[in-house]
């Protein structure tokens, strides 16, 4: 399993939608790479995100990418995540399916 740990990447900035940008670009690469489906570990420890713009465009822009929620879940695993990130993260994704 593949694992992204958000502190680890965002020592600064880890609200903005070039934040956001980066971990959708880091998800795709390693979506397109993996040849045993493997899930990605992404891991929010010590981190509160509370950010629309960040899981927006790191997460929620994937369904510009034909994902859809069977495949966020599927593909990824959340963890450490603060429940009021995961439900903002899910709210939004589920906006833009619509």
């Amino acid at each position: 399993m593949k694992k992204i740990i958000i502190k680890d990447i965002f020592d600064k900035d880890w609200v903005s939608r070039e934040a956001g940008e980066k971990l959708r670009n880091i998800i795709l690469d390693n979506a397109q790479d993996d040849k045993k489906n493997e899930k990605m570990e992404i891991d929010f420890k010590d981190m509160i995100i509370a950010s629309t713009s960040f899981f927006d465009e790191a997460f929620a822009k994937l369904c510009e990418n034909n994902w859809k929620l069977e495949d966020l879940e599927k593909k990824i695993c959340f963890i450490n995540i603060n429940p009021r990130d995961k439900k903002l993260l899910f709210d939004l994704f589920k906006r833009r399916l619509k």
